[in-house]
């Protein structure tokens, strides 16, 4: 008989297929596209089969143990993509394909480690001397009874990799191990309950019967009444008891089946409905996309339209024109739980076709909104970044929204970036792609110059509404105006509460909104009450202890917190350096400007939308609704409020300090800085009513903002790619960031040098511009130190990529078998965070 062996990938970082034999069995079930349980090393683990082949090279073979699926639930396409992904990101192949299906959906064996009885007479075997030998069976002896995991054991004694010792104990007969099985995520089956008698007039049966329980006549006359029912949800209103219920069902008189429910997030966020006649630039937007649609033909839009220009309902119409075709779609979005009111919308026109894929949802929520992606039932799928990999088929318009946004780069693996990896999947399926945005990033912008995609425009907004005024107040240079003295009564009436980062200007307008009883959104990149606490005696900043940042002022708790690592400790108004007393606060963040504002505005309506009054996601849609409903007078926030949002009553948007970011060490600084101020004044005058919005700084001289003022991308376009090709930055090159970190400052250091020279070395037709590594903005987080070494390689000499690849791959593999594990090596691929 012929022998069948499998390639599979398990989610693991490693950057190979594994082979197993197929028993003779299972050979008719064995398909790529299944997943499979296999042993590897002590675990079970799920694996996806990728090959299968009748040959192998390799002379012992482990046979799998079951097959998961009966049919497949991985395309061939979906496959492709995500090989293409592992290979153009360096990312490990497993942990790819796993990105298609949902994490609680796969079955998993984890080994547990319990010491022997009788393991004091074997500890002779061990090297007394070795102190991590003995420090694991202490843990052991503080908990006879229970078993730890070697992840357990490392995170108690802060171990990066346990293996051989645990390896040892284990040979020397000390402790045991056994394996436990992880349980899928069940599917939610419900009773349905309904009648089983022809009775019209439920008193008949009644009388007939001689039923003299009310609450088993109320229960028949409801079912009388209904076709079916759930019977918990029916027990419950009704408070009937289960006895009760199986006395009717003894009598033959009701019907209990068993069925599947699926379990869907609850939509909290809603608004009124609207009509919308779309215009000629729409109009013109549509009819192109249209035309590409019918076609079934890969094809790559941007569509630069400016804010409130109707971007939404370009997409929801060439989604209708691909329903038509038979097809289906994919919506990618930033950030899901910041886009209700696009969800919204879409569930308004398409109903129960629409599937949403996010963090947020729960592990049922996954794997049921998953089985309707597999058999169809969800033909429009909506999600951030992941939702990419969702296992549709017939693929005729993937949308990628807000396209500039940096969070469609992921920051752990695989390190894909969302927004051009839908450009591939696109091309896959003949499809149609849409990059839209009202700030597009310079990559896409300069696409469209050399015809790699096609530029589709909405230069106004709908309904003939005007851009917001934009006001630009320099808080250092700013001169009285004319226009102040007629103000002069009102800026003499708040000197006395005059805020050093609020204007006059700005307070002077939130409080001539409030009495028109129109809407405020307050913008202020920085969360918490201060930015940072400094001593006057010895200039010592209050810092975090695992990362090189400072901390920040939260005052609700009182405590000084670490954006990045999560450390926090009571603020005690003492300098750790010096112990003196004179410790100031400095910078203000949107906590401290919420409480400064009330106390401006007794009278307001204010709320604040940043990640820690997010605490759940109906929270924020609530926060939402009610300023779309004029219960909120202010809404102030970090960047979170910019996003996405359509407030019809909101005429004035103020930017507390539109310079932080602005001089951060990242060639984007300031692309990001025009993108957000853009987006937050974009928020403005959205209706009848003109808007209005002012952004305060210190750099007012600075190109940028007379750009933001004149809402005049492409001028700012233009200025930036000059720079960007004097200084051989994407879009000319791609940029490639290599990082050690570690514990040991030294050793990331060495390892760094080491990598460095190697590039160095491999690159010998001088194709890359390789600098020498340097520590990053935040040179240690979460207690490690970090190392960069970036690599730009000119587009022009490595057309293809495949130079530049080819290097990092031998990289990548030189790091995996040469530096130690107490060095972590991460090798970003179109690197976006630089800092």
């Amino acid at each position: 008989m012929i022998n069948q062996y499998v390639n599979i990938a398990i989610n693991l970082p490693l950057d190979t297929l594994f082979t197993y034999r197929v028993p003779h069995y299972l050979i008719d079930s064995a398909e790529t596209g299944k997943r499979v349980l296999v042993n590897f090393g002590k675990r079970a683990l799920t694996g996806i089969i990728v090959d299968v082949t009748d040959h192998t090279s390799l002379k012992k073979v482990s046979e799998i143990k079951s097959i998961l699926d009966e049919t497949r639930i991985i395309s061939d396409e979906l496959i492709r993509f995500c090989r293409w992904v592992s290979e153009y990101y360096l990312a490990p192949i497993g942990e790819v394909l796993f990105s298609a299906i949902p994490r609680k959906f796969n079955i998993k064996s984890e080994v547990y480690y319990f010491i022997k009885e009788g393991y004091k007479d074997k500890l002779d075997s061990i090297k007394s001397d070795d102190e991590i030998l003995v420090e694991i069976i202490r843990i052991f002896e503080k908990n006879l009874n229970t078993g730890f995991t070697k992840k357990q054991i490392e995170k108690k004694l802060k171990y990066n990799d346990l293996s051989k010792f645990l390896n040892k104990l284990y040979e020397s007969g000390i402790i045991s191990s056994e394996n436990y099985y992880s349980k899928p995520t069940p599917e939610k089956i419900i009773k349905i309950v309904s009648k089983n008698f022809n009775y019209t007039d439920i008193s008949l049966l009644i009388k007939e019967l001689k039923l003299k329980s009310q609450k088993q006549i109320l229960f028949l006359t409801k079912l009388s009444e209904t076709e079916k029912f759930d019977l918990n949800q029916l027990c419950k209103e009704l408070n009937i008891s289960s006895s009760a219920v199986n006395s009717l069902l003894k009598k033959n008189l009701i019907k209990i089946t068993e069925v599947r429910k699926h379990r869907d997030s609850e939509e909290i966020y809603s608004e009124d409905f609207k009509e919308i006649n779309l215009n000629s630039d729409q109009l013109n937007a549509l009819s192109r996309l249209n035309e590409s649609i019918r076609e079934n033909i890969f094809k790559a839009y941007l569509l630069y339209g400016i804010t409130g220009s109707g971007k939404t309902e370009v997409y929801i119409n060439a989604i209708k024109t691909s329903l038509e075709q038979g097809k289906t779609a994919i919506v990618l979005v930033p950030e899901i739980s910041l886009t209700p009111q696009l969800i919204h919308r879409f569930k308004k026109v398409f109903g129960k076709i629409v599937g949403v894929i996010h963090s947020k949802l729960s592990d049922g929520e996954k794997l049921d909104t998953y089985d309707r992606i597999l058999n169809g039932t969800f033909k429009i799928i909506i999600g951030a970044r992941s939702a990419l990999f969702a296992p549709v088929k017939n693929i005729g318009i993937i949308i990628v929204d807000e396209e500039h946004d940096t969070s469609y780069k992921q920051e752990n693996s695989p390190r894909y970036n969302g927004r051009d990896a839908a450009i591939y999947r696109a091309m896959l399926n003949n499809a149609v792609v849409v990059l839209g945005s009202a700030t597009p990033s310079i990559e896409s912008y300069y696409n469209t110059d050399t015809g790699k995609y096609e530029l589709i425009s909405l230069p106004s907004r709908v309904m003939n509404v005007n851009l917001p005024e934009i006001r630009i107040i320099d808080l250092l240079k700013r001169e009285k105006s004319e226009a102040d003295e007629d103000k002069k009564d009102f800026f003499d009436s708040i000197d006395k509460v005059r805020i050093r980062f609020l204007s006059k200007e700005l307070i002077y307008e939130i409080g001539e909104r409030l009495l028109k009883k129109e809407s405020i959104m307050i913008l202020q990149n920085r969360r918490g009450y201060h930015s940072y606490l400094e001593c006057i005696n010895c200039s010592n900043v209050e810092m975090c202890v695992r990362c090189n940042v400072a901390l920040t002022y939260h005052k609700a708790f009182d405590l000084l917190k670490c954006h990045y690592c999560g450390y926090s400790r009571k603020f005690n108004k003492i300098c750790t350096a010096c112990n003196s007393p004179n410790v100031i606060p400095k910078g203000a963040g949107t906590e401290r400007v919420e409480e400064e504002l009330q106390k401006i505005f007794p009278l307001a309506v204010i709320k604040r939308l940043d990640s820690d009054t997010l605490t759940s996601k109906k929270i924020y849609h609530n926060i939402l609704k009610d300023f779309y409903d004029r219960k909120i007078d202010i809404l102030t926030g970090t960047q979170v409020i910019s996003k996405g949002l359509d407030f019809p009553n909101v005429t004035l948007v103020g930017v507390v300090n539109a310079d932080i970011g602005l001089l951060n060490p990242d060639f984007r600084a300031t692309e990001k800085t025009f993108q957000i101020l853009t987006q937050v004044a974009g928020r403005s005058g959205r209706s009848e009513n003109e808007g209005e919005v002012l952004i305060q700084t210190n750099h007012s001289d600075f190109y940028v903002f007379s750009d933001v003022k004149n809402h005049n991308y492409k001028n700012f376009y233009e200025n930036e790619l000059n720079i960007r090709k004097q200084l051989n930055y994407p879009p000319f090159s791609r940029i490639t960031i290599i990082e050690t970190k570690s514990e040991d400052k030294l050793l990331a250091e060495s390892k760094i040098k080491e990598l460095y020279n190697l590039a160095k070395q491999l690159d010998i037709s001088n194709k890359l511009d390789i600098l020498p590594p340097n520590p990053p903005l935040f040179s240690k987080l979460k207690d490690k130190y970090r190392y960069h070494l970036l690599i730009k390689s000119n587009k022009e000499k490595d057309i293809s990529g495949k130079y530049l690849n080819e290097i990092l791959r031998k990289v990548k593999n030189y790091a995996a078998k040469n530096i130690p594990q107490k060095v972590n090596v991460i090798v970003d691929v179109d690197a976006v965070n630089l800092l």
